[in-house]
């Protein structure tokens, strides 16, 4: 998202340091003190943190040179002693200044200014989210036209906006935003099954021809729908078709969901089917289908008991064998605790 920032706009008065805010001076006098603290808190070493504890100390009189450290333009793309101004003026609950902050961005066009900038974006974000009030959410839910922020993300997430599932969605496609909006779908969870079933099956640009990001958010989505609600009637009957997929992690993600939801006969057809992939995963997937081969291996044992007896002559066991193996271990300690 391009962001930036310009001053001269109106206000709103959200908390008690307004009147202090709204006469900041573009170049802000302050106590000796104040100026030391903020100088400490703009140090790229460890003691920056130190700063900002000292600035909270300064009370009211250090937000008007916070709000400029804040407003202040980094071209270099340095974003810490920014970001732990925004810590600051939280702590300092000089909301409004965030706000303010907030509303006048405008575009920045050089890519490494704009990455900093979006680090203190996303704090500032984070920081209203955690006020709480509920004048933020307009402010926070204009961002949801834009591309996905993890901390806006997070913002909304926390704060449980069902009208951002539409921006939670597309945010399972971004490396940097997918932690955050899995987090806020699963606290929507029932309002958000329906949409992560309907994104599942949804190839873009097409079948043929999908995306990364297209197949991510698809990942992304099954691991939800196999973690909110794996043994729903309706999900394996609608997900059966992604089991012929080429992408062997939608290909275990549906198997997956058939070990808890399907019919009995499906259910040893996907413990064979896991059993399978495990040969074309890598370390991560192969130790997930271990998992679920674990959990379910009322149903599995028998599968995997004879894939290790057909491998038990090889001179070298594969990371198939080994995965079940310590799926075997796994399920012997369970049992003895």
């Amino acid at each position: 998202m391009a962001a930036g920032r310009r001053e001269g706009k109106g206000r709103s008065a959200v908390c008690p340091t307004s009147k202090a805010v709204a006469s900041a001076a573009p170049e802000p006098t302050a106590t000796v003190e104040v100026e030391r603290a903020v100088a400490a808190l703009t140090s790229l070493r460890e003691e920056g943190d130190l700063g900002v504890i000292a600035a909270v100390a300064c009370g009211t009189p250090a937000i008007p040179l916070l709000r400029h450290l804040l407003f202040a333009r980094e071209p270099s793309g340095l974003y810490e002693p920014r970001r732990r101004a925004v810590e600051a003026l939280a702590a300092l609950h000089a909301y409004e200044v965030l706000i303010e902050y907030l509303r006048l961005l405008h575009e920045i066009t050089d890519p490494v200014e704009e990455t900093g900038e979006q680090a203190v974006i996303n704090a500032a974000a984070r920081a209203l989210a955690e006020w709480g009030d509920a004048t933020v959410v307009p402010l926070l839910l204009e961002f949801t036209s834009r591309p996905p922020l993890p901390g806006v993300v997070d913002a909304l997430g926390k704060l449980r906006r069902r009208e951002a599932l539409p921006y939670f969605i597309t945010a399972l496609a971004d490396d940097s935003s997918r932690p955050a909006a899995e987090a806020a779908l699963r606290a929507l969870d029932p309002e958000a099954f329906s949409a992560l079933l309907e994104i599942a099956l949804v190839h873009v640009p097409s079948e043929g021809a999908e995306s990364v990001s297209s197949l991510r958010r698809r990942q992304s989505a099954l691991a939800l729908l196999a973690e909110m609600a794996p043994d729903s009637q309706t999900l394996w009957p609608a997900l059966r078709g992604l089991t012929r997929e080429g992408d062997p992690r939608v290909r275990a993600l549906a198997w997956r969901i058939a070990l808890a939801g399907a019919p009995e006969s499906d259910r040893h057809e996907a413990v064979k089917r896991l059993i399978g992939l495990l040969s074309h995963s890598d370390f991560v997937l192969r130790e997930e289908i271990g998992g679920w081969l674990a959990e379910y291996y009322d149903i599995a044992r028998e599968s995997v008991t004879e894939a290790l007896r057909n491998a038990e002559f090889l001179p070298e066991p594969p990371p198939a064998v080994r995965t079940l193996r310590r799926v075997v271990a796994r399920v012997a300690a369970a049992a003895r605790d």
